[in-house]
Order: C-alpha cells, then sequence, then structure tokens
C-alpha cells in the first residue's frame, strides 16, 4: 500500500495485497468514503490483487489531508483489519 499527495493536490494510489472475493469493490467503497473521486485507474487480479490509482477529492467533501488515513482505510477495506505500518 503506497498513497502519494502530488503537487497538482491529487492523490496517487498503489495497491498489492492477496486476492479475496470483493476487494475491488470495498477499496473503490473506501475511497468513496473518504470523498476521493477515482480519476484514472489499471487494475489486475491475476494472481494477486493489484490497483493503480489517481484520485482527485470530490467537490463539497471535507479533504482527508494524510496519507495514513487514507492507507489505514484501505489496508482495513482490503481484510486486514487492525493498525497497518
Amino acid at each position: 500500500f503506497v498513497i502519494e499527495k502530488q503537487g497538482d493536490g491529487g492523490t496517487r494510489i498503489d495497491i498489492c495485497c492477496a486476492t479475496s472475493p470483493g476487494v475491488l469493490i470495498s477499496t473503490v467503497s473506501a475511497l468513496e468514503v473518504l470523498g476521493l473521486e477515482i480519476e484514472q485507474c489499471v487494475v489486475s487480479c491475476f494472481g494477486d490483487f493489484a490497483m493503480q490509482a489517481s484520485c482527485s477529492q470530490e467537490e463539497g467533501r471535507s479533504r482527508v489531508t494524510r496519507t495514513d488515513e487514507i492507507k489505514q482505510a484501505l489496508f482495513t477495506s482490503a481484510g486486514y483489519g487492525g493498525r497497518c505500518l
């Protein structure tokens, strides 16, 4: 799980984890809850689950500024629970 803020205010997300049923839907739902809108996304489910996405803040939504908050939400949505490192 790599989360990076971009100079234009966007957020770049790279995820690679074990495939499990519903991981794509739970990941997209977690981003929506955080107020992040996916602008571009590449997903692979061959073997492991991998996703690279560029996101922007949805209009009128509160801004999540900390990458660790985003990472924790995605870590939990992928089924790992607990606290990510």
